[in-house]
This record gives structure tokens, C-alpha cells and sequence, in this order.
């Protein structure tokens, strides 16, 4: 079988490595892409610029996939405490490197005969607590993309899929940010790779759009 290649967009440890390891282990060529960490290809995803030449540059003899968007910039703070600049650059981290992103894989995508695009949402994408206003905004905003190109390339054979975290997903970041984390009430990053390489692999007849996850217990 031809190696394929899958692009992970924001990756990092914790989720970004499970889903690297899960599709390792299922055969691809995985292209891990972070603004900054060790064994990571070092692109920033809100420059237009930069996402193409990334795009450009993969492997023709490995076509790709899909892409795994996981982008995530961690804010809170009080609405009248977070400067516009700020409010912006967690809409870019988020948002634009999605519509970056995916404005450079749907056409490479379409050529091959279709793949898969996958965005993770959070909690934030279907309501803003306090404090987490510009957090909200950007993963609403990339609920609504994941959305629209769903529509307006699925029959194409592009399969979009939004996915709803709704809850913690343990790591050593978590236990940093939240004290009252605990791992029985949180999602494993293993398990929640799983589930990515299940929805990647749907046949055509069963696509998810869009899928609500959360650990036992957790809030609906």
C-alpha cells in the first residue's frame, strides 16, 4: 500500500502526540507542525505565506490524507482586563490558522479524490464561561467553519468533522492550570486518538460532521 501523509496543525504533547503516535502506528507519514518545541516542523499557521510554502513543499510521492487542526492558545481573563491585541491574536491562533490551513489542503485534497479534515473544538465552542470570552469567540468561530466547508465540500469527497471537547484532557498542563483536575474525570489523550483515527477512517455512507465528547460524568 502507498504511504499516505497526515498533518497535524498545532501539535504538541499531551493530544497532539497521542494522535501522532495512533497514526504512526497505523502507517502514515505524520508531519507534526508547531510554532516552537523539539521534533516538530516549525511553521506559523497564521501566516498565510508560511501555510503555503508548508503545503508546497510535502512529499508528492506520499499524497496527502487529511489534516488533524489542534491549534489551541489557552486564555482567561476577565473581559475588561484583555487588551484588543490580545483578543486578536487568540482569534489567530485558532481561527485564521484554520482558514490557513484548510485553504491550502481542500484544493490538494480535492485533486487526490477526497481526505479528511478534523478541527477540535472545546467546551468554549458551545458556551463562554466567565472569563474565557476570547477563548469562546475564536473556537465558536471554528465551529462555524468546520461548519460551512462541510457543505460546501463534502460531495467532493472532503470529509469535515468538528469535534467537541467537552472537558479536560489530562496533562502535565492541565494539572498546571487547573488544581482541581483529576484524571478520573478527565479525557485520556489516548483514547481520544482513538476516536480521531476512527472518525479519519468512516466509510462515506456514515460521516460524523460534527461529535460531542466528554469524560464519565462530565456536564451536558
Amino acid at each position: 500500500m502507498q504511504v499516505k501523509t497526515i498533518l497535524i496543525a498545532g501539535s504538541s504533547g499531551g493530544l497532539g502526540q497521542a494522535i501522532q503516535d495512533r497514526f504512526r502506528a497505523g502507517g502514515y507519514d505524520v508531519i507534526a507542525v508547531s510554532r516552537h518545541g523539539a521534533g516538530h516542523t516549525h511553521v506559523d499557521l497564521s501566516d498565510a505565506h508560511a501555510t503555503a510554502e508548508l503545503f508546497n513543499g510535502l512529499d508528492p510521492s506520499k499524497p496527502l490524507a487529511g489534516v488533524i487542526h489542534n491549534a489551541m492558545q489557552f486564555h482567561r481573563s476577565a473581559f475588561l482586563e484583555t487588551e484588543p491585541e490580545t483578543f486578536e491574536q487568540v482569534w489567530r491562533s485558532m481561527t485564521l490558522t484554520a482558514v490557513n490551513v484548510a485553504q491550502q489542503a481542500i484544493p490538494l485534497l480535492r485533486t487526490q479524490g477526497g481526505g479528511c479534515l478534523i478541527f477540535s473544538g472545546a467546551s468554549g465552542s458551545l458556551r463562554a464561561e466567565p472569563h474565557f470570552s476570547a477563548f469562546s469567540s475564536a473556537k465558536f468561530a471554528l465551529r462555524g467553519l468546520a461548519q460551512g466547508l462541510a457543505r460546501e465540500h463534502g460531495s467532493e469527497g472532503i470529509h469535515v468533522v468538528h469535534t467537541i471537547l467537552d472537558g479536560l484532557i489530562w496533562s502535565d498542563k492541565t494539572q498546571q492550570r487547573f488544581s482541581s483536575a483529576q484524571q478520573r474525570r478527565s479525557m485520556i489523550p489516548t483514547d481520544l486518538a482513538e476516536v480521531y483515527w476512527q472518525l479519519f477512517h468512516q466509510p462515506q455512507s456514515t460521516w460524523t460532521q460534527e461529535l460531542d465528547l466528554r469524560p464519565q460524568g462530565g456536564s451536558y
